[in-house]
């Protein structure tokens, strides 16, 4: 019985698949432990059972599979040095003790895994641009390089929680065109005084930010949101290119952010002499592939 567990900084996506093959579907929050805690992961992954009921038709046996899971593959958001892994680690083994092996391992891993073209036989260019963002350059079999990540308020660049708060300061600061500015008003009612709470006092502000992409994609044909989104893809493909160097390769993007804006991201790769070969929204399918 294996359970696996793609995380990100705003959902976790898990897939039981249990000893007569059936596959069991959920959602839970992100499981980052750059914002949670071991107990706080616990409290809610004892949530399982009852978020599953209402997600899936397949629940009446459920909580007994949960209890038979022996094996745990988890890839997630900010799993990527020890320390962080062993909040993890922590939270699984005491929802699970039965568990005889638990992996805990960084999402980029799990990126590659699920989205590379393995008849390649070559480096490509991994992204994950969801909430949050990261890259690195992968052989098929192991990351050879990683991007520098610092995290949403020093990094993220390209991210959702990105691209949420260059248009939530454009919008404050009345940067915005008039028709949109009054259109995100309408939606969001926001003011100064919300948007510094949610960002400085509130739990997970990059979930907050990262919930105004709909807006984003419902208005990407202005001319002025379009030129948001370009610039902040461009900052991240700059970034990958100062450490990087050739981009001139396959990239292979995960992500909510990577398939919604996709001919937006396709083209300001393009533009620096990469080919975007494969996008995929979420990776649990690749990974029970």
């Amino acid at each position: 019985m294996i359970l696996y567990a793609d995380s990100g900084s705003t959902k976790t996506d898990w897939a039981l698949k249990t000893e007569e093959g059936k596959i069991i579907r959920w959602k839970s929050g992100g499981w980052n432990p750059y914002f949670l805690t071991t107990e706080q992961m616990i409290a809610e992954g004892k949530e399982f059972v009852n978020q599953s009921y209402q997600q899936n038709e397949i629940t009446e046996y459920l909580e007994e599979y949960l209890y038979k899971v022996n094996e745990i593959q988890f890839y997630g958001a900010g799993s990527s040095t020890e320390a962080n892994r062993k909040i993890v680690y922590s939270a699984l083994k005491t929802l699970f003790p039965q568990a005889k092996r638990i992996e805990v391992a960084h999402d980029l891993l799990g990126a590659a895994r699920s989205v590379y073209d393995d008849s390649e036989n070559r480096k490509g260019i991994i992204l994950i641009l969801g909430t949050g963002s990261n890259a690195c350059l992968y052989d098929g079999s192991e990351i050879k390089q990683e991007l520098i990540n610092l995290g949403f308020w020093l990094g993220d660049e390209g991210s959702g929680g990105f691209l949420g708060k260059k248009l939530v300061t454009d919008f404050l600061y009345k940067r915005l065109p008039k028709d949109i500015h009054n259109l995100f008003f309408e939606e969001y009612k926001l003011d100064r005084e919300i948007v510094l709470k949610k960002a400085y006092q509130e739990p997970k502000p990059n979930e907050f930010f990262a919930s105004f992409v709909p807006f984003l994609h419902r208005n990407k044909d202005n001319s002025f949101i379009r030129n948001l989104i370009e610039n902040c893809f461009d900052e991240f493909l700059g970034r990958i290119e100062e450490e990087f160097k050739d981009l001139n390769l396959n990239f292979y993007a995960v992500g909510s952010v990577a398939y919604y804006f996709e001919g937006i991201l396709k083209e300001r790769i393009e533009n620096r002499n990469g080919n975007l070969a494969r996008v995929v929204k979420s990776p649990i399918e690749g990974l029970l592939d």
